[in-house]
């Protein structure tokens, strides 16, 4: 098998194409966060404009707007009940989220190296934008989560189209660098240029199955945690209006809003 240059580009956008698209949920479940939020072991807080204004510790103290708010039992109980539904959303949510990105990043560079020996600066210094662009939606550390305010329905939409864009971009600013790369590389080395990017063309191949099988695995993933989440979040809403009946200055910083 012969593969031109051309062809070598053509296999090229392919896999990046076939790497970006993302499975939809038929149904999905119209949920917004309206302020965003970093949750550590002990601590979550609720942000306004980059400015924490609720803050619960250990899932059994409520402050609003640095405030302390004294809390009965009963009423203690329901803001760990809001505090747990928070933690078993939010967390599975960023993982998903970033691991998703992490994955499409991770098979740019493997069609990268398997054009060329090294990965253009140009590609890199792009690709940074693209994680930037994640971390202003979605962060984790070693010690904490953190999830902007958003349309959680739209999720797909930041994947297959604003990052899916971004990484696009990226590779079509790069591409001449990539192919001079490319090019210096088949002269440095013994052997026929046609067989080189024959073997590249396999390589490609195999790499794009792997890419394919994973990406389908991701969404399948998401798909199902995404009506587990509308339950969830459904549950959280109504936890949160009972919250707020207890403590009325809660209002102002709904979380959790549910579109009809």
């Amino acid at each position: 098998m012969k593969l031109s240059v051309a062809s070598a580009k053509s296999v090229f956008f392919s896999l990046l194409l076939g790497a970006s698209i993302a499975a939809e949920a038929d149904d999905k479940c119209d949920v917004e966060l309206g302020h965003g939020l970093i949750i550590t072991d002990s601590v979550i807080r609720i942000l306004d404009n980059g400015q924490t204004r609720v803050q619960i510790n250990n899932d059994n103290q409520l402050l609003v707007r640095g405030m302390w708010v004294e809390l009965n039992e009963q009423e203690t109980q329901v803001l760990q009940e809001y505090a747990k539904g928070i933690r078993d959303t939010v967390p599975e949510l960023v993982n998903l989220a970033t691991d998703g990105v992490n994955l499409g990043l991770s098979a740019i560079e493997q069609v990268v190296e398997g054009m060329s020996d090294s990965n253009p600066e140009v590609l890199k210094t792009q690709l940074q934008y693209v994680e930037r662009a994640l971390m202003d939606k979605f962060k984790r550390g070693e010690d904490f989560y953190y999830i902007a305010p958003q349309s959680l329905s739209k999720i797909d939409d930041f994947f297959t189209k604003e990052i899916s864009g971004k990484i696009h971009s990226a590779v079509h600013g790069s591409l001449g660098a990539i192919l001079v790369s490319v090019g210096d590389a088949f002269k440095s080395r013994e052997g026929n240029i046609e067989s080189r990017f024959s073997d590249m063309g396999q390589r490609m191949e195999i790499i794009s199955k792997e890419i394919d099988k994973s990406l389908q695995q991701k969404a399948a993933q998401l798909e199902v945690k995404a009506n587990e989440y509308c339950e969830c979040l459904n549950t959280l809403d109504e936890t949160e209006k009972r919250l707020q009946v207890i403590v009325p200055s809660l209002a102002a910083f709904d979380l959790v809003q549910i579109r009809s």
